[in-house]
């Protein structure tokens, strides 16, 4: 693989796909985009492939005859975040070729207002991989819930930015794409610029105990 990776969360209904598709459809981009689904998600006239979980990694097609290709892998929400994001760098140690993007959360919310403790607690967790986080279907009742979320992440002073999309915004996905990364984990910085409590191994959500389970484990509210 040669390109940039940028990696999709999303909670269900956030519309993650369909905007993207429309903005890669419209952006005259010097690079072919190529989208890397799981298999809840439905196929689209867009390039893509859908990827297989197999022995904690991705398994996945890459498009023929292709170079410096734009990438979009977009995680499965019944697959663990953590294990997902996991899979990644050992995706990103096989491929020389291949630099990491940004990680970008969509946010369908009509699902804050009300949400449960787990829910919220997988929003804190994507949240502390995301350089962004997009809301979306933004209506008068969850104006306030939109609010609080943003201000959850800015009294945690993560440096993240946040934004809320309608359909007819997509073009400010160029500018949430293409920035500068703004996430706080350090799981893809350059190893020589890690100290060692910045390790992956040391990630808050990626830190394992002596039996193997997580430190911090992550809730999967929106598993089958």
């Amino acid at each position: 693989m040669k390109g940039r990776l940028h990696i999709i969360l999303g909670t269900p209904e956030s519309e993650r796909r369909s905007l993207l598709s429309k903005f890669t459809a419209k952006d005259e981009q010097s690079h072919p985009s190529f989208f890397l689904l799981p298999s809840e998600l439905e196929s689209m006239s867009l390039p893509h492939s859908n990827w297989i979980w197999n022995q904690n990694k991705f398994e996945f097609s890459e498009p023929p005859g292709a170079s410096d290709v734009e990438y979009f892998l977009f995680f499965s929400n019944e697959v663990n975040l953590a294990n997902q994001f996991e899979a990644v760098l050992e995706v990103l140690a096989e491929e020389d070729d291949l630099s990491m993007g940004r990680v970008i959360l969509f946010i369908n919310s009509i699902l804050l207002p009300g949400g449960s403790q787990e829910l919220m607690a997988w929003i804190d967790a994507a949240g502390h991989f995301s350089d962004a986080i997009c809301f979306t279907h933004r209506k008068n009742e969850n104006a306030m819930a939109i609010s609080k979320c943003k201000e959850r992440f800015e009294t945690m002073r993560y440096p993240l930015e946040t934004y809320v999309l309608g359909g007819k915004k997509v073009g400010i996905l160029e500018k949430i794409l293409y920035a500068t990364p703004r996430r706080i984990t350090h799981l893809f910085d350059p190893p020589d610029l890690l100290d060692e409590d910045d390790s992956p191994q040391n990630d808050p959500y990626l830190a394992k105990l002596a039996n193997g389970r997580r430190e911090r484990p992550v809730p999967s509210p929106f598993g089958s």
